[in-house]
């Protein structure tokens, strides 16, 4: 992994013209994170730097608070060196990860695990102020029960509707009508002065299911709708008006039941949790809850319809793991993440992709909660505090306010 960092830096210091041996604050700093910690002599060897520049450079990356030094190394011979570490000491994420029907808030590490969260109901076809007031008052409350020495470096805001990159606004959501498309950026923007991002629910989760950056991965979310997200080589596949992966309305049937989007025979109508819901004898109403927990107790008639809604998916899924040719496909979700559903859509897949696809193509099951959204809204708001060039821009700022030079 660091090789390949240490390549990709190259190329990218050759397209725009800097020296070699010229990597910024902010390329070393990437080059400390993703090695996990490296000493001066690995750095030096790393980027072809002088020592006293790389030095100076890490002197004001340590004063910036953005590295630190850690543990001693075992000796070569002569003075010990240190570690170099990425100081992430009581850095914390706010994840906000929004379903149709619950949402969760959470504390989480740089890594994205969660440190404490709670789980609310909602109805996300409400206004926005009444669904994210909610929500912002949970994460105030959760912040605050933290210790002391924490600090708040982002917030991360998972949303089920695709999302324009970059913008964080709303695209055809039919999930959420009445929202004006710049709702989540307006009513959370200000609300905590540290940077926001915004992400489609089940691509954050996609992110957050990722084994590494080499995998190719399609995850799907089956909760009250259908959501998926592609990820390849550690990012997302977004397309052109980030509605990649929308296959929730994939039509299956011209004739088929009536989806939410107003059309017939979505995929949504057959497979999602709210479809599935309502195909049970009249006298059972069951909700997603209580679905799954029939499930797990063998229940023949949830059972039976679940596996025809994975059937179904796994149908609509063969056309996307033949064209994507991911190493994994992820169910996560409620309904998704259910063993009777994986065999249901793996059978499916299995069956109708070609040999030369499927072969080693591993059906996994995802977090059936929001953990998943929440280690990959960490990620995205890591990327983004912590971009080569955000890094660059604050070094070379706190320098000229000090009358210095980067």
């Amino acid at each position: 992994m660091l090789e390949r960092k240490l390549e990709e830096a190259t190329v990218s210091d050759r397209q725009f013209g800097v020296a070699q041996g010229a990597a910024s604050h902010g390329r070393i700093l990437e080059l400390i994170r993703t090695a996990g910690g490296l000493s001066r002599q690995q750095l030096l060897s790393a980027t072809g730097m002088s020592r006293a520049t790389l030095y100076e450079r890490l002197d004001a990356l340590g004063r910036a608070g953005y590295v630190y030094e850690a543990e001693a190394l075992a000796a070569t011979g002569g003075r010990r060196s240190r570690n170099i570490r990425f100081d992430d000491r009581g850095r914390v994420i706010l994840a906000l990860a929004l379903g149709q029907t619950r949402a969760t808030a959470s504390v989480a590490d740089t890594d994205g695990s969660v440190l404490r969260s709670v789980t609310l109901d909602h109805d996300i076809a409400d206004p926005a102020e009444d669904v994210l007031a909610p929500l912002v008052e949970a994460g105030h409350s959760l912040l605050a029960s933290g210790e002391a020495s924490e600090s708040l470096i982002g917030v991360g805001v998972g949303f089920p509707a695709p999302i324009e990159a970059g913008t964080g606004r709303l695209v055809h959501a039919t999930t959420v009508p009445t929202w004006r498309a710049d709702a989540a950026v307006t009513l959370l923007g200000g609300t905590w002065d540290v940077p926001l991002v915004v992400e489609n629910d089940a691509m954050a989760a996609a992110l957050g299911e990722r084994s590494g950056d080499d995998e190719t991965l399609v995850y799907v979310k089956v909760g009250t709708g259908i959501g998926c997200g592609i990820v390849i080589d550690g990012s997302i596949l977004r397309g052109a008006r980030g509605a990649a992966g929308s296959i929730g309305h994939i039509r299956m049937a011209r004739e088929g039941p009536i989806c939410r989007c107003g059309r017939h025979g979505c995929l949504a109508a057959f497979s999602s949790g709210l479809a599935i819901s309502h195909n049970f004898s009249s006298n059972r109403h069951l909700g997603l809850d209580e679905i799954r927990v029939a499930a797990e107790q063998g229940d023949e008639e949830v059972n039976q319809i679940l596996r025809s809604a994975a059937d179904i998916l796994g149908s609509a899924l063969s056309a996307t793991i033949t064209t994507i040719n991911p190493h994994r496909l992820v169910l996560g979700g409620r309904i998704g993440s259910l063993p009777v559903f994986i065999d249901g859509v793996r059978e499916r897949v299995l069956t109708d992709v070609v040999e030369r696809i499927s072969d080693g193509l591993a059906v996994d099951a995802g977090a059936p909660d929001d953990r998943s959204a929440v280690r990959g809204l960490a990620t995205l708001v890591m990327r983004k505090v912590f971009a080569a060039q955000t890094v660059d821009d604050s070094i070379s700022n706190s320098l000229q306010a000090t009358g210095q030079t980067a």
